[in-house]
């Protein structure tokens, strides 16, 4: 079973996260928000390991994989996204993968809960740009 640890807070990985778990077929992984604490206590998250995965998807299979690698094997046990997998190999050979992945990382929106007022919450990217 691979362990998929995705950021709650963030709007496209949590809709990435629902989209993929109706596309496991196999049950072949879980997802959990590294942002809930039941979540940090179970797997022993350090602090480190949550700052990590505050820039990066991780997922767990008996070995850490982190950014592209984990999206590579996230993508190995859906069916779904099997044509994927060649060109996620190939960008993990050349290098390419892990610098468009970390661009991605970096322009997505964040909203932190419980942090919202009347109602309303602002969005801000990963460098506190609203």
């Amino acid at each position: 079973m691979l362990t998929v640890f995705y950021d709650g807070w963030c709007p496209l990985c949590t809709g990435i996260a629902e989209r993929t778990r109706k596309l496991d077929v196999r049950n072949a992984t879980r997802f959990v928000s590294f942002r809930e604490r039941a979540v940090i206590e179970e797997y022993g998250l350090t602090r480190e390991q949550q700052e990590r995965m505050n820039q990066r998807m991780f997922a767990y299979d008996g070995k850490w994989h982190e950014g592209i690698g984990a999206v590579y094997a996230l993508a190995c046990q859906i069916p779904a996204y099997w044509a994927a997998v060649p060109f996620l190999k190939l960008s993990l050979w050349t290098g390419t993968g892990q610098p468009l992945y970390d661009w991605i990382a970096a322009r997505r929106k964040i909203v932190p809960v419980g942090h919202c007022e009347n109602g309303a919450c602002s969005l801000e990217d990963r460098k506190g740009r609203r």
